[in-house]
């Protein structure tokens, strides 16, 4: 069976390729989630032949991932001298259109997430990527002509020029079986009509970091309060007790551990069109094994090569009276307050600068405090863990979730499993106050639990999903403690409303900038004293205001890259500040 590798970027033709190719009972490969991208660039490192197991798939086509904007662009569609070393027989298919409608189709993929993609890895302005991105495409164009030459395998298709009905015959004669012939009306495109104005408003609205500036009052206060706690570790003490199984090992070269010293497929080095090292992991099911890839690929973008242990899990107890006790500074991403050794930094993925609900240069929220209702507003997911009781150890709300759904028509079940649920804080919070007349709150349900959300016990707590703009009628937001406390604090507070957060103990590597009473309410934990606090809040408007915009010009600051930059760069120092005496001893 022939062999056919698209070697064009995004947005030229992928889908329809593949879609052509299926229609006619041939196997494709289109994206897979970047799983081909990656298998190729990993397979170049590692010194194999890439995509192998595919040996009945006949087109493998959008070589590319560019959707995550915290994992690094994976271009393997410019590695034409490996994919030609290792498919020496196989046909290359070249499509081109004009440069200027492919560029207004990146930029406006998946509503910016593209442009964002690139704008974060190369740290550059999101304007600057016309220009890159032109000149990537000449240069790969060049490749393609210097490789290529006038060799036949090569398929050129200028898809402004050629319908998918053309090609389809042009192709036809070098496969067992003729593609069927698309009608011409059929394009290479979706069709983007008068969307793509709109798309592409969205994508140069998207939320933008502030401008660069020295910033040292504000560097040196969040890299004391991420490096706060480290220090020798006692004696006995097991360097690493109590570390999740994403927890790992980088040496500052090519090689990332496990606990127990299992080396993990990265790949760690220059990628093809790119200056610079990068990481990269090999697709995975589990999206957070790839938090540890963010870590390391943002040193690597400092210019450092710095050893790390890392553990981007969520709900770090370690190094607390909470957890067990460890020897060794470990990056997280969150903490008990009090903790040792567990040094904070943020969460790949989440916590960049201008990614959503994250500090951006301005705030969406533009109706003033005293035009909002007079309300308390809560959304959230159940999120969290049922506390601990007599005989009942501390369990994931997630697990109880599972419990309701796996108990199906068994009444008796259902109430075990809805009992046990009422012991998660925010579900306790929803029964306690789902009917207080100064208060909009409910329960929002993540994806993966979507169809619980009409299940009789949880009914009448639920609400459907809103944006932000829903949240800014209101004079009062809430924030609870959950997993998800480090997403959704900032995007709360950066309002012109004023925030009431519960104080449960959690850190993260901002909030030592936010104080009680001076930039949000304090709510004791398990909202104890809500009302009292709403009351206060209610009596205290002007208060609330100076809170409120105090809040707002500290996410502002934030949202500096240079900052960022320079905070990072000085918690690595305090790092190797602390290995040296470990090193000496």
């Amino acid at each position: 069976m022939p062999v056919f590798l698209h070697i064009s970027p995004d947005c030229c033709g992928e889908q329809r390729l593949a879609q052509m190719f299926r229609q006619s009972g041939y196997q494709a490969l289109c994206h897979e989630k970047g799983a081909l991208a990656s298998d190729i660039l990993v397979a170049r490192a590692k010194g194999r032949k890439p995509l192998r197991g595919h040996g009945q798939v006949t087109l493998f086509t959008g070589l590319h991932r560019v959707n995550l904007f915290w994992r690094p662009p994976l271009e393997a569609w410019r590695d034409i001298a490996f994919l030609d070393h290792h498919f020496p027989k196989a046909r290359f298919i070249l499509t081109t259109r004009d440069p200027d409608g492919w560029i207004l189709d990146r930029m406006t993929a998946g509503n910016g997430a593209t442009a964002r993609c690139y704008a974060h890895h190369l740290e550059q302005p999101i304007e600057a990527l016309p220009d890159i991105w032109r000149r990537d495409w000449q240069s790969h164009l060049d490749a393609v002509e210097a490789h290529f030459g006038d060799d036949p395998r090569l398929i050129r298709v200028d898809l402004d020029r050629q319908s998918p009905a053309a090609f389809s015959d042009r192709l036809s004669p070098l496969l067992p079986r003729p593609l069927k012939r698309a009608p011409d009306p059929q394009p290479w495109l979706p069709h983007q009509g008068d969307t793509l104005q709109r798309q592409l408003g969205t994508a140069l609205d998207l939320p933008r970091p502030a401008p660069s500036r020295d910033d040292p009052e504000l560097v040196e206060d969040v890299v004391a309060y991420c490096l706060k706690g480290v220090a020798a570790g006692a004696d006995g003490d097991d360097p690493v007790q109590g570390v999740s199984g994403l927890y790992c090992e980088w040496d500052g070269g090519v090689r990332v551990v496990t606990q127990n010293g299992q080396v993990l497929p990265y790949v760690i080095g220059p990628l093809p069109g790119r200056d610079g090292p990068v990481a990269v992991l090999p697709h995975q099911p589990d999206f957070k094994r790839a938090r540890a890839e963010g870590v390391i690929n943002d040193i690597l973008r400092l210019g450092r090569d710095d050893p790390v242990r890392v553990d981007m899990q969520d709900v770090r107890r370690m190094g607390s009276p909470e957890g067990k006790p460890i020897g060794v500074p470990i990056l997280c991403y969150n903490r008990r307050a009090g903790a040792r050794n567990v040094v904070l930094w943020p969460l790949p993925g989440m916590h960049e600068i201008a990614a959503p609900g994250q500090p951006s240069a301005e705030s969406s929220d533009l109706i003033p405090f005293e035009q909002k209702q007079d309300l308390l507003v809560w959304r959230g997911n159940i999120s969290g863990a049922a506390v601990e009781r007599a005989g009942l150890r501390r369990q994931p709300s997630h697990q109880l979730l599972d419990e309701l759904r796996q108990a199906g028509d068994d009444e008796t079940a259902q109430q075990a499993a809805f009992r046990r649920l009422c012991d998660v804080p925010r579900m306790a919070f929803l029964r306690r106050w789902m009917d207080h007349p100064d208060f909009d709150i409910g329960m929002v349900l993540s994806w993966r639990y979507r169809d619980l959300t009409t299940h009789p016990l949880l009914a009448p707590y639920s609400r459907p999903r809103v944006g932000g703009d829903y949240f800014s009628r209101f004079r009062y937001q809430l924030t609870l403690a959950g997993y998800d406390h480090g997403s959704n604090f900032i995007g709360a507070i950066n309002s012109q409303s004023v925030l009431l957060k519960e104080e449960d103990g959690w850190e993260v590597y901002y909030l030592g900038r936010f104080k009680p009473w001076t930039h949000y309410i304090p709510v004791q934990l398990h909202c104890a004293d809500l009302e009292d606090k709403l009351a206060w809040a209610r009596a205290n408007p002007d208060r609330c205001m100076q809170m409120s915009a105090a809040a707002r010009a500290e996410v502002l600051r934030l949202a500096n890259p240079l900052a960022r930059r320079q905070i990072l760069t000085r918690i690595l120092d305090g790092l190797a500040a602390a290995r040296r005496p470990q090193e000496e001893t």
